[in-house]
């Protein structure tokens, strides 16, 4: 749900729960409750979140539990990727230049060059892995002409492409999509960046990412790479604090609506806007 200050991101939890976190606010999260006390006025507690519910629950909510009742204890169930890992393996390699990522301006170099972090299925929709610290395949990004989303069951951390040099990153850019990793890419020619997608999201795994990222590479440069809109200064303003005045991160802003229209501007594959 988008408005104008606030992007919620609605998530289903490994116990089976719901939740929601604010993209634009780290503190801005966690169940039905959460959500309706941080919209309300101080002093809006439990029971007005019941009262306030009820009518839309058809008054299956409960009053208060019998004291001495022992409360229920809830165990996340580990959550077992490994049918994310296995279908990313069963997916074609991507051998030359895709019709869709040609269209977008993505090179056939480019291509080649972070062909390890790509891969194409049956619909010959473009896919970006997304692993964790160890290197594991837990998501992907689905991107393609009449279709765009993220791998059922899986997880968004970061798609993380490069340094193509083989060495440690002098720089790490965080983009919205991997298109638009991809696009900056060839807008810039660093070789010695890491560039990493987070899907277009800001969840707690991949805020964790970030933070190890920047403490695994102190020396590096932290390039905010979002879109030039309001969820993408909410996305930069985020990591800002969550790094919590690390050193050496600021906003990289393109000068187009994202890197990749700013890519066809300078391919001439479409017009300024007026």
């Amino acid at each position: 749900m988008r408005r104008e200050n606030e992007v919620l991101v609605v998530t289903k939890n490994d116990d089976g729960s719901w939740g929601y976190f604010n993209t634009h606010d780290t503190g801005d999260k966690g169940d039905i409750v959460q959500y309706l006390q941080n919209r309300r006025e101080p002093g809006f507690n439990l029971g007005h979140c019941k009262k306030h519910l009820r009518a839309y629950a058809g008054g299956a909510f409960r009053g208060p539990m019998v004291p001495g009742m022992p409360r229920p204890v809830f165990q996340h169930a580990a959550h077992d990727l490994s049918h994310v890992a296995r279908r990313w393996e069963g997916f074609n390699d991507i051998w030359g230049l895709p019709h869709y990522l040609e269209g977008r301006g993505i090179s056939l170099e480019t291509v080649k060059a972070f062909a390890p972090a790509l891969r194409m299925d049956h619909k010959a929709n473009i896919l970006f892995g997304h692993t964790n610290d160890d290197g594991q395949i837990v998501g992907y990004e689905i991107k393609g002409f009449n279709f765009g989303g993220f791998a059922k069951g899986g997880v968004r951390i970061l798609c993380r492409m490069g340094p193509l040099d083989g060495g440690v990153p002098a720089k790490i850019a965080f983009t919205e999509s991997g298109i638009d990793a991809l696009s900056l890419f060839q807008l810039v020619g660093r070789r010695d960046a890491l560039y990493c997608s987070t899907g277009g999201a800001l969840g707690p795994h991949t805020l964790d990412a970030i933070k190890a990222l920047a403490i695994k590479h102190p020396e590096a440069e932290i390039l905010l790479g979002f879109d030039a809109d309001m969820a993408g200064d909410g996305y930069a303003v985020n990591i800002e604090k969550a790094l919590k005045g690390r050193e050496g991160v600021r906003r990289l802003m393109p000068k187009a609506k994202d890197w990749n229209d700013q890519l066809q501007l300078r391919l001439g594959m479409r017009k300024p806007e007026p």
